[in-house]
C-alpha cells in the first residue's frame, strides 16, 4: 500500500475515535492536560498494539503461502474490510443516540469501550496489511500522528462546540475508507488505473 492508501485507511478509522472524543469533550467541565495526555497515550498504545497484532498474525500466514496468491487475495480482502468498516461508520452516523450533556471530568472508563472498538478496526487493518505484506512502518507513523490529532482535536472540538459534528466525522471516515477500498480494487487488483 502507498502513502495515500495508508492515510486514507488510518484517517478513516481515526475519525471514529474523533467522534467518540468529541462526545466526551462536550461533557467536560474543563480540559485537564494530565487527562488529555493519558487519553493520547492510551489511544496510541491501543491502536499500535492492535495494528501490529493483526499485522504479525496475517504476515506470517502470507509468508507460509496458505493462499495461492496472497498479495491479490490480501488486496481483495483488505478492500472488503475497508468497505465494511465504512458501512459501519455510516450506520453510526445514521443513529440518533440520546446523550445526556452534563459537565464532568474526563474518565478513561467512559471512552475506553469506543476506543477498543476502534482498535478492533485497526486490528482488521493490520490483518489486511499483513496479508498483503505491506511495509508497516509508514502506518506506524501515521497511526501515531492520527491518534494524537483525533484525541486532541475531538476533545477540544466537543468542549468548544458540542458533539453535533460527530455525524460528519463518521461520514468523512466512511468516505476515506471507501476511497481506500476502491483504490485497492481499481489500482492494485484490477490495475485499471495507473498511478
Amino acid at each position: 500500500m502507498n502513502w495515500i492508501e495508508n492515510i486514507l485507511i488510518i484517517g478513516g478509522v481515526s475519525l471514529n475515535i474523533f467522534a467518540a472524543m468529541e462526545i466526551e469533550g462536550a461533557m467536560l467541565s474543563r480540559v485537564k492536560k494530565r487527562s488529555l495526555i493519558i487519553a493520547v497515550i492510551l489511544v496510541v498504545a491501543l491502536q499500535l498494539g492492535f495494528f501490529f497484532g493483526g499485522y504479525a498474525l496475517f504476515y506470517h500466514l502470507g509468508i507460509r503461502e496458505i493462499f495461492k496468491d496472497a498479495k491479490r487475495v490480501g488486496d481483495v480482502i483488505a478492500a472488503i474490510v475497508f468497505m465494511m468498516l465504512g458501512i459501519r461508520l455510516l450506520i453510526e452516523a445514521a443513529k440518533k443516540k440520546f446523550i445526556n450533556e452534563t459537565r464532568r471530568e474526563l474518565k478513561v472508563s467512559r471512552y475506553i469501550r469506543v476506543i477498543i472498538v476502534a482498535a478492533i478496526y485497526t486490528f482488521a487493518i493490520g490483518c489486511a496489511s499483513g496479508l498483503i505484506q505491506s511495509n508497516p512502518w509508514p502506518l506506524f507513523i501515521i497511526i501515531i500522528i492520527c491518534s494524537i490529532l483525533v484525541v486532541v482535536g475531538g476533545l477540544y472540538t466537543g468542549y468548544h462546540y458540542g458533539f453535533e459534528s460527530k455525524t460528519g466525522a463518521y461520514v468523512a471516515g466512511a468516505i476515506l475508507l471507501f476511497l481506500a477500498g476502491f483504490d485497492l480494487i481499481f489500482v492494485d487488483v484490477l490495475k485499471l488505473i495507473q498511478v
